[in-house]
C-alpha cells in the first residue's frame, strides 16, 4: 500500500517536532503538568508503575494521560521504560527492523514522560557482551520455544512476538524463523536480567502494561506473577476512543465470562438498544470503528452458484494475537480451512464463499507474509467447483456476505458476533470470547465440527441463535466493559493528541469512566463492566 502524500507530508513534520520536542502531544502536556499542585503523597499511597517500553505514541499518551489522573487521586506514580539497544523487539516487525529505531522510540517515551512531570526508570542492557548465548544455536525451532531462563519461560512467551514480527506463523519453511527467535530470546535474557535488578529495588502495588501478550510485557508480567504484583493489562477497544482494562488478566482476549451469568439476564433498554443498532449499521459502513479497509466498499449481493445452502467463511491474520494460543477445535486456522473445503467437495449442492481478511493486505507496513492463497497453494489444494474465494483485494462487503450466508463459519472473528446478531446460525473453531454463550455452535474437536457443519448445511434454521442473547452480549462486549477514554485522539495512524488542556477535566467527578478506571487500578478490583 502507498502511503498518501499528504500523509507523508504531515508524518515527516511531526518527526522534526518530535525531535525538538514540540509535537504537539508533548506541549499539552506540559500545560497539564504545569497545573498540577505540588504535593508528596502519602506514607500509604498506592504506588503505580505503568511499564512503557515503546514509542507506539497513542499508548504513551493513553497511559501519561491515565497516571495524571491517579496522581490526583493521591498515587504515588511512575515509568519504566526501555533504555534501548536490544538485538530486536517488536516495536516494529520484519518490514522495518532490525536494526531497531533505538533512538527514537527512547526518545519519545523520555520526551512525553517527562513533559507529563513524572518520574521514569529504564531498563540499561550494558554492553551487549552479556547478549551472547552460543548454546541457542545448537537447538531446533521447536527446542527453542521450549527455553527457560531464571524461571521465565522466554520461549514460550516469544511465541506471539516472534509470529508478530515475521508476519507469518510458519516455521518450517521460513528462513526467518530460526535467526528471530533466537534474537528474540537474546534480547528476552536482557530484560529478565535488567528487571531482575529493578525489582530488587522495586515493588509497585500494581504495574499497569498494555496487553500483557507483547515482548516486554509477558516478561514483565511473568515476574509479577511470582513476585505477588497486581498486573492491569489493556487494550483498544472496538469502539473509537474506548478502552478494556482487566487486573490480572489479559485485556485483548476480552474474557467476560465472569460477568456473562448476570448480564445474560439484563435486557437492553429502549435507548440502549437504538444505540446498539446504530453502532452496528456504522460498522457495516465503515463508521466508529478502529480500522477500514475500503475508502468504497461494493455492497452488490453476490451471484449464488450452488441451489443448497450458502456457509461463508471469514478468517483471521493468522499471526495476529487474538488467533495464536486460540486453537481449540482445529491445530491451527490453516486446518480448519483445509478441512472446510474438503467438507464441501463432497457436498456440491451447498456453497463456501471464504471470504480472506482484508488485513493480509490493507494493514498499512504489516501485509501479511503468510496469505491464505498462498498457504492453500503450498498444501497443494484445489479449490472445487462450489467453493470459491473472495480474497483480501475484493471490494466485496463482507456485510453482504453476512446477509447472505445461511451459516457463517469462524475461528476468532467478531464477524461471528455480528452474524448472529443478523440472525444467521454461527459455527464456531477457535477459542473466542463469545464462545459458549448461547449463541453460537461450538464443537470440541475437528470431528464434532465437521458433523455439526453438515447439520447446519442440512437444516440452517434449526440453528438460529437466540438474538436477545446476542444482542445482550453485544451491549456487553461493545459498551458495557470497555471504558469511555476519550482525553486521547489518534487523528492518523501512529500520531497521537491530548484533547484536553484542563487538568480539572481528569479530577475525580469530572468523568464517570475514568473515576472506574482510576478506582479500579487503585482498589484492587477486577475493572469489569459498569453495573
Amino acid at each position: 500500500m502507498k502511503i498518501p502524500l499528504d500523509e507523508l507530508i504531515v508524518k515527516a513534520g511531526e518527526v522534526a517536532l518530535r525531535e525538538v520536542g514540540q509535537a504537539p502531544e508533548f506541549r499539552t502536556a506540559r500545560r497539564l503538568r504545569a497545573q498540577v499542585k505540588p504535593s508528596v503523597p502519602s506514607a500509604d499511597a498506592p504506588e503505580v508503575v505503568f511499564f512503557t517500553p515503546r514509542s507506539w505514541a497513542s499508548h504513551v499518551q493513553w497511559e501519561g494521560v491515565i497516571a495524571q489522573a491517579l496522581r490526583l487521586r493521591g498515587a504515588s506514580v511512575s515509568f519504566l521504560g526501555c533504555g534501548g539497544g536490544l538485538e530486536v523487539c517488536d516495536r516494529n516487525n520484519t518490514y522495518e527492523a532490525p536494526p531497531m529505531p533505538c533512538r527514537t522510540c527512547t526518545g519519545y517515551v523520555r520526551t512525553a514522560i517527562d513533559a507529563h512531570g513524572f518520574d521514569r526508570d529504564e531498563l540499561a542492557y550494558g554492553d551487549g557482551a552479556e547478549a551472547v548465548w552460543p548454546e541457542l544455536d545448537e537447538l531446533t525451532v521447536t527446542e527453542l520455544y521450549q527455553v527457560t531462563y531464571r524461571d521465565v519461560p522466554l520461549g514460550r512467551l516469544a511465541v506471539i512476538p516472534t509470529q508478530w514480527f515475521n508476519m507469518t506463523t510458519q516455521v518450517d519453511d521460513d528462513p526467518l524463523a530460526p535467526i528471530n527467535i533466537r534474537r528474540f530470546l537474546r534480547s528476552g535474557r536482557r530484560v529478565v536480567d535488567e528487571l531482575e535488578r529493578w525489582f530488587a529495588s522495586h515493588r509497585p502495588d500494581v504495574m499497569v502494561m498494555l496487553n500483557g501478550l507483547f515482548f516486554f510485557e509477558s516478561i514483565c508480567w511473568d515476574m509479577c506473577r511470582s513476585r505477588g504484583i497486581d498486573v492491569v493489562t489493556y487494550e483498544r477497544g472496538f469502539i473509537k476512543g474506548s478502552l478494556v482494562f482487566r487486573r490480572n488478566a489479559t485485556a485483548p482476549h476480552f474474557d467476560l465470562s465472569p460477568w456473562w451469568e448476570e448480564w445474560s439476564q439484563r435486557p437492553l433498554t429502549p435507548e440502549e438498544d437504538e444505540r446498539l443498532a446504530a453502532f452496528l449499521e456504522g460498522r457495516r459502513t465503515g463508521g466508529g470503528t478502529i480500522d477500514t479497509y475500503w475508502d468504497k466498499a461494493d455492497f452488490a449481493r453476490v451471484e449464488r452458484k450452488a441451489g443448497g445452502s450458502l456457509a461463508v467463511m471469514f478468517t483471521n491474520l493468522t499471526w495476529d494475537s487474538a488467533v495464536i494460543g486460540k486453537e481449540l477445535s482445529f491445530e491451527s486456522i490453516h486446518d480448519w480451512i483445509e478441512a472446510a473445503i474438503d467438507l464441501f467437495a463432497g457436498r456440491p449442492d451447498d456453497e463456501l464463499i471464504i471470504r480472506v481478511h482484508p488485513a493480509e493486505l490493507k494493514l498499512r507496513g504489516k501485509q501479511t507474509r503468510e496469505p491464505i492463497v498462498e498457504v492453500l497453494a503450498r498444501r497443494g489444494i484445489t479449490l472445487p467447483p462450489n467453493v470459491r474465494l473472495v480474497g483480501a483485494d475484493d471490494v466485496t462487503s463482507s456485510y453482504t456476505l453476512m446477509e447472505q450466508a445461511d451459516i457463517g463459519l469462524v475461528y476468532t472473528s467478531t464477524t461471528g458476533l455480528e452474524l448472529a446478531l443478523t440472525g444467521t446460525p454461527v459455527l464456531v473453531a477457535g477459542n473466542t470470547h463469545y464462545r459458549a454463550k448461547g449463541f453460537t455452535v461450538d464443537p470440541a474437536d475437528s470431528q464434532e465440527w465437521s458433523r455439526r457443519c453438515e447439520e447446519m448445511l442440512d437444516d440452517p434454521r434449526a440453528f438460529a441463535p437466540d438474538l436477545d442473547l446476542a444482542r445482550r452480549y453485544a451491549w456487553l462486549f461493545f459498551f458495557a466493559a470497555p471504558f469511555e477514554f476519550p482525553f486521547v485522539d489518534e487523528p492518523r495512524l501512529g500520531l497521537a493528541r491530548i484533547t484536553t488542556h484542563d487538568l480539572a477535566d481528569l479530577a475525580p467527578g469530572r468523568h464517570e469512566d475514568l473515576d472506574r478506571l482510576c478506582d479500579g487500578i487503585l482498589t484492587g478490583s477486577d475493572l469489569g463492566p459498569l453495573r
